[in-house]
């Protein structure tokens, strides 16, 4: 593994913008090409994120220990404790504090796992558009769309790509892309291209983005958001998700 210092401060920070999702499409779209082909680009990457990831559990540890530290019974001047009384408040708040610990926890990973749920019923693909191929002009683009329909969405997602410099706001292409990488599993970028296909005034494809952001958010355990979208959605299946979410 390299060392921080070891990687420009320009580099790092381009692959924490990486990392982070918060490239613009130009810039992301080039630093994933150089990414496929650079092997030494591959391993910063890989060490930058053990980096940030290690950085992260240090401050959640830091953040733990400064919790424990809060909930710690405090000891007024000039009374004694015996030991056997702090271990036994020590004991209570350790136990308090567990608890409170355990119930956030499993009140997130059910709603998170929840939403998952919803999504894994109710997710399903758009159908795509009908594959004109005697277009000239747009032959690139349902070139790409044969290969979305034969569920090979990585190799469509790779034509789009290509494409979506050029029109880097067009709705229809920011829609499929968005829709084949919540086909891959990935709902993030799907978040991403969708949010993009949604700020396109008119769109003929508005009904069915809010509803894929809606299952992108499910996907990402975040229902509140996923709320918020499918309410823009005059879909029936997100008329019916929502009453899901309700209950």
């Amino acid at each position: 593994m390299e060392s921080l210092d070891q990687i420009s401060q320009e580099l790092l920070e381009t692959i924490e913008r990486y990392l982070n999702h918060t490239m613009g499409d130009t810039e992301r779209i080039t630093f994933m090409a150089k990414l496929e082909s650079d092997t030494t680009l591959q391993q910063q990457v890989k060490d930058v994120a053990l980096i940030l990831n290690g950085i992260e559990t240090t401050v959640l540890e830091e953040k733990m220990d400064q919790f424990h530290k809060e909930i710690a019974p405090s000891t007024p001047e000039k009374k004694v404790i015996s030991m056997g009384q702090k271990r036994r408040k020590f004991i209570a708040y350790g136990i308090a504090a567990s608890v409170i610990l355990a119930l956030g926890l499993f009140w997130v990973f059910n709603q998170k796992n929840t939403s998952q749920k919803l999504f894994a019923e109710h997710f399903s693909p758009d159908p795509g558009l009908p594959t004109t191929m005697s277009s000239t002009t747009n032959f690139a683009f349902y070139d790409a769309m044969v290969d979305y329909k034969r569920e090979e969405y990585e190799k469509a997602i790779e034509k789009w790509q290509t494409q979506l410099p050029l029109k880097p706001k067009n709705d229809t292409l920011n829609y499929f892309i968005g829709v084949s990488y919540l086909a891959q599993g990935n709902e993030y970028e799907a978040i991403r291209h969708l949010n993009l296909a949604s700020q396109v005034p008119g769109s003929a494809f508005y009904e069915d983005i809010f509803y894929y952001l809606g299952l992108g958010h499910l996907k990402a355990g975040k229902p509140e958001a996923a709320t918020v979208n499918f309410k823009l959605s005059n879909r029936e299946e997100a008329k019916e998700i929502l009453l899901e979410l309700d209950h």
